[in-house]
């Protein structure tokens, strides 16, 4: 019996390396320590795991939007000089701001909602929109949020970025058939809104988004860096046990790589 299986190495908040085929890629990797920031509520729960100087094997790292936990000039621009050869994409506002930065032009590619990515390893990119509290598009009809559905060779891993969850993302994702589901728990509430942060599902209705669109394993992201702006990891259990036994799930620590097995 043969067994497909790729290599998901979590990094923080949403941020994930994952290998497959020998091609590796890093979603949304923000690796500044900035635990001596002034504002309190902005303290990182713990350092980052890897440095972005010693990821020198990277083929391409895809953005989901350009806040800063996502898009972090100073992990792009280190991950850019160990791996010369990393490309960089993400939605058109992203690949502006990678230019902008210093990532040469002719390593970065925009990407959008119906046009796949395709990539060496058998990897194709599908973008997927994200209503990071709502879709956002420019005037050519480029999403401003995206998550990414990596059809890889006999494997579906699908990333959300940031995300509500909307009867039509429940439509896309299900035209898919998805082994590993990532998706962000940390909800909202006005007291966030109140700070400028906009929010995300919550455990309840991540929870059910897994289980409606038939996912293999759901694995939970943006709950344990910034304590003030999550809902923790234990309500997303609880739903899982309570109202869904028999969905899989991987809850990852800092730095660790799973290797998911077909």
């Amino acid at each position: 019996m043969s067994y497909e299986y790729a290599a998901i190495q979590y990094i923080g908040q949403v941020g994930v390396i994952i290998g497959r085929n020998g091609f590796k890629l890093a979603v949304d990797p923000f690796l500044t320590d900035d635990t001596l920031s002034t504002d309190s509520f902005w303290k990182r729960s713990y350092s980052p795991p890897v440095e972005a100087r010693e990821l020198n094997d990277l083929n391409l790292v895809l953005v989901t939007h350009e806040h800063s936990d996502h898009l972090d000039p100073a992990t792009l621009l280190s991950i850019a000089e160990a791996s010369p050869s990393c490309r960089f994409a993400g939605p058109a506002v992203c690949a502006a701001i990678l230019k902008k930065i210093g990532i040469p032009e002719e390593r970065v590619d925009s990407l959008q909602y119906g046009e796949p990515y395709a990539c060496a390893g058998g990897l194709t990119i599908h973008p997927i929109p994200a209503w990071h509290e709502t879709r956002i598009s420019d005037a050519e009809g480029r999403d401003r949020f995206l998550g990414y559905m990596m059809e890889w060779d006999g494997i579906v891993i699908y990333h959300a970025g940031d995300t509500l969850v909307t009867e039509e993302l429940i439509g896309i994702l299900k035209n898919y058939r998805i082994d590993v589901g990532m998706l962000p728990i940390n909800g909202r509430d006005l007291f966030r809104h109140r700070r400028g942060i906009d929010g995300n599902m919550n455990a309840r209705e991540a929870a059910a988004l897994a289980v409606d669109t038939g996912m293999g394993v759901v694995v939970p992201l943006h709950f344990d860096l910034y304590p003030n702006n999550s809902e923790g990891i234990v309500g997303f259990v609880g739903e899982l046990f309570d109202r869904h036994r028999g969905q899989r799930y991987h809850v990852f620590q800092p730095g660790e790589t799973w290797v998911y097995v077909k």
